[in-house]
């Protein structure tokens, strides 16, 4: 489960190449997701901002907080919690932390982030050439993007610090699509990632689906394995 979260998290940060729409507000919103095997429900995703100061600029303070339950939770013991503060007109972070807990498995790590340098409390201080995106920064920075240029089967390229090092991650936009989940039927803008070397995937691993209005919330997380798939759903 741990994987198929941060993948799925992976994919909706993007490095900054478009227009920022500033009519975007997320102050006070929070996503609740159930996250589903087949018909069984192994864990919940709640999302929720708030507005605060950080060195006398306006940010956003966001957290992410994924954990396993059920049967799910007597196997994997999963709850993971991630926390950024970015800037609410660059979406650029200034600090990330992950608290995880695995299993038999954990680990605390606070991440400051420069214009020239990132700051690790696990790896310490490294040299780079911008500011990068934290998987949970990405997020809003996606949602808050001028889309209007997207054609389907563009590819996005971008940079992302996580689990200590830098990963490029290729993005393809679908173009749009609509969905029906829960009684309720979504237009939406739909992403996909590619990932190599993950023979666990079918041809098109990973989607998620935003919907198409001023509030372009992540409504639909799929994974999609060889055998079965994975979904992570919004609860209205």
């Amino acid at each position: 489960m741990k994987y198929i979260l941060l993948a799925t998290l992976a994919i909706i940060s993007i490095k900054q190449v478009y227009t920022q729409n500033q009519s975007f507000n997320f102050e006070g919103e929070t996503l609740k997701y159930n996250a589903k095997y087949g018909f069984i429900k192994g864990g919940e995703v709640i999302i929720s901002s708030k507005k605060v100061k950080w060195d006398e600029k306006d940010c956003y303070d966001v957290k992410i907080d994924m954990y396993a339950i059920g049967i799910v939770d007597d196997i994997f013991h999963f709850h993971d919690v991630f926390r950024s503060i970015f800037s609410t007109e660059t979406m650029k972070p200034y600090k990330f932390v992950r608290n995880a807990n695995e299993g038999g498995y954990s680990q605390y790590e606070e991440v400051t982030y420069h214009d020239d340098y990132v700051e690790s409390s696990i790896k310490g201080r490294f040299e780079t050439s911008e500011r990068f995106y934290d998987i949970v920064s990405g997020i809003f920075a996606l949602r808050s993007y001028n889309w209007d240029k997207l054609k389907p089967n563009d590819v996005l390229i971008f940079p992302i610090y996580f689990d200590e090092k830098i990963n490029n991650t290729r993005v393809v936009y679908r173009g749009k699509e609509q969905i029906k989940q829960r009684g309720k039927v979504y237009k939406c803008h739909k992403f996909t990632p590619i990932f190599s070397g993950i023979k666990m995937f079918s041809k098109e691993g990973v989607a998620i689906y935003f919907t198409d209005d001023y509030k372009r919330r992540p409504v639909l997380i799929k994974v999609n394995f060889r055998v079965g798939s994975f979904k992570v759903e919004i609860v209205d």
